[in-house]
């Protein structure tokens, strides 16, 4: 049964061992006052097992924790269902090993979903540091000024679907909503695009403009190999949450801000050399009917097979 006053925070780690303490400290100086911790060790090949055993040895009074280490790898989708399956708490969070948390963040975050009961997650904004040492914010002035106070209703479900707008690591999500929707679709290799889009397909979502998480972005992380040359992980996901869209779609705007969205994806699918899934993309913008110029060009680059990738990491 689950616990009305707490929250769950799962953390999934994987080769964290330059921040996985970090990550775990920020859990224990959250200013909520009821927290479980999971943590999940996704078969690291570094030392982050052999942090986390030493920070739960020293904390485990101070909180409820329990850890789980994975001797092999496994799809990141399933492994936050499988913890997901043992969360107590009425609200759960995705905590990435190599980010963490501000001491505010679940109080505030947690506050929001209180006062909107019918909302599936609230989300706000955070600190991104980049590879090179440069930190910025997520959302800029304009864009939190046209987020704050609002509910974000089912016209933020097309938003989505033209651009990630979402700073998935600050998401709050509601336990009850979350698993009554089946958690993440276990055969994608990442979740945020897919979550996002079912949720906010169904159910209300709100915005906090508080800075919630610091998110790092470095060379290892998924998202940056979004693009792979020749072998991207995420594209068929991409492709596969993209058909999906297809099926939830209602009205035509919505079907107009996926043909904007399958575009962009076939045309970083053909720069980054990933012809098979450009195909499956091109297939679907078929199904969707799409007729002009841009698409006329990248049926022919990818009937060429122009492999101009090389340039594509130099641009990017």
């Amino acid at each position: 049964m689950e616990q009305v006053d707490r929250v769950s925070i799962i953390c999934i780690s994987f080769n964290h061992e330059k921040w996985i303490k970090k990550a775990l400290d920020s859990v224990l100086c959250q200013s909520f006052p009821s927290i479980e911790l999971i943590i999940a060790d996704n078969g690291s090949s570094d030392q982050t097992p052999g942090h986390i055993r030493d920070w739960v040895e020293k904390h485990s009074k101070e909180l409820q924790i329990k850890a789980i280490y994975k001797s092999e790898s496994v799809g990141y989708c399933s492994l936050f269902n499988e913890m997901l399956e043992q969360a107590k708490g009425a609200y759960v969070v995705d905590l990435s090993g190599d980010d963490f948390l501000y001491p505010e963040h679940l109080s505030v975050s947690i506050g929001c979903l209180k006062e909107c009961p019918q909302a599936a997650f609230v989300f706000s904004n955070a600190h991104i540091q980049e590879e090179n040492g440069a930190k910025k914010n997520y959302y800029q002035t304009q864009e939190i000024a046209d987020l704050k106070g609002k509910i974000l209703e089912r016209e933020f479900y097309e938003t989505l679907i033209r651009r990630s707008f979402i700073s998935s690591p600050t998401v709050v999500f509601r336990s009850e909503i979350l698993k009554q929707e089946g958690g993440y679709d276990a055969s994608l290799s990442y979740e945020d695009f897919d979550v996002q889009l079912r949720l906010t397909n169904n159910y209300p979502v709100v915005f906090s403009d508080h800075v919630g998480v610091f998110k790092r972005k470095h060379s290892d992380s998924l998202s940056a190999n979004q693009y792979r040359r020749y072998q991207s992980e995420m594209l068929p996901s991409t492709l596969r949450v993209c058909e999906k869209i297809r099926n939830m779609n209602r009205e035509i705007s919505e079907d107009l801000a996926l043909q904007e969205r399958v575009l962009y994806e076939l045309k970083h699918a053909l720069w980054s050399a990933n012809f098979t899934i450009a195909a499956g993309f091109v297939d679907l913008a078929n199904q969707l009917a799409i007729q002009n110029l841009e698409f006329d060009l990248y049926k022919l680059w990818l009937r060429l097979k122009l492999d101009i990738s090389w340039l594509y990491v130099k641009l990017t």
